[in-house]
Parts: C-alpha cells; sequence; structure tokens
C-alpha cells in the first residue's frame, strides 16, 4: 500500500470534511482561502450563517492532539482572516458567523476515514 504524505492527507482530508458538510445540508462557498495574513480552509453557508471551518487531519487516533494544534494563535489567524473574507464579501452582511473545527481522523489499514464536528468550536480572537 502506498504511504500518504502529509501533504497529501491533509488535500484529503479537506475533501472529505467538504462532502461531510455537503451532505449535512452545508454550501461551500470558498475552499483554501488566503491573504497574506493566513489561510482558511473551509468556509460553507448554511441557515444565514458564514462558517469557518478548521480542518485537521491525521493518519493516527488522536483527537486531541489535532484539537491542540487548533492554538490560541491559530484562532487569532482564522479570526483574523474571517474578518478580512466578511470584509470582502459585503453579501454576507447579515447572517451570523461561526468557527467549527472538523478532525479527520485516517486510518490505513481499512483506507477510510472517522470525521469529527466541533461545531462552534471557539469564539473569534481578535486584539
Amino acid at each position: 500500500m502506498k504511504t500518504i504524505s502529509n501533504k497529501e492527507l491533509a488535500l484529503i482530508g479537506e475533501s472529505v470534511a467538504a462532502d461531510f458538510l455537503v451532505t449535512n445540508g452545508y454550501q461551500v462557498l470558498c475552499r483554501n482561502f488566503r491573504v497574506k495574513q493566513g489561510e482558511i480552509d473551509l468556509i460553507v453557508e448554511k441557515d444565514q450563517q458564514l462558517i469557518f471551518v478548521e480542518v485537521k487531519t491525521r493518519s493516527y487516533h488522536s483527537i486531541q492532539s489535532a484539537i491542540d494544534n487548533v492554538t490560541l494563535q491559530k484562532q487569532k489567524h482564522i479570526s483574523r482572516v474571517a474578518l478580512i473574507y466578511v470584509n470582502q464579501n459585503p453579501k454576507f452582511d447579515n447572517y451570523s458567523t461561526r468557527f467549527d473545527v472538523i478532525i479527520v481522523l485516517y486510518d490505513e489499514a481499512t483506507n477510510s476515514y472517522n470525521i469529527h464536528h466541533y461545531v462552534d468550536a471557539f469564539e473569534p480572537v481578535l486584539d
């Protein structure tokens, strides 16, 4: 079986997360939104809510390790980039916002993915 690189695993994890969200009624607006201040993996919309999603993919089953990687500093970067996105897209002015985290765990033995969706995982951090 071919070993998957971390970069490939991250891209696959983002696709798995996007598919999961679409299956659950979300509309994907943007993948990998990048500005010089940082990037957001997925930006989705559902029920007048604009949701910024950080995706963490792991090939071992440590949800806590993945969650720990969404540090306060990472939350600040995501929050800043989210504000830029909202300012660039005034059509979302009347939407509420939310910050979710999706952990995708890859099981190499079964070539399968387990998804853990943390809704409203953190509040925006702006300083």
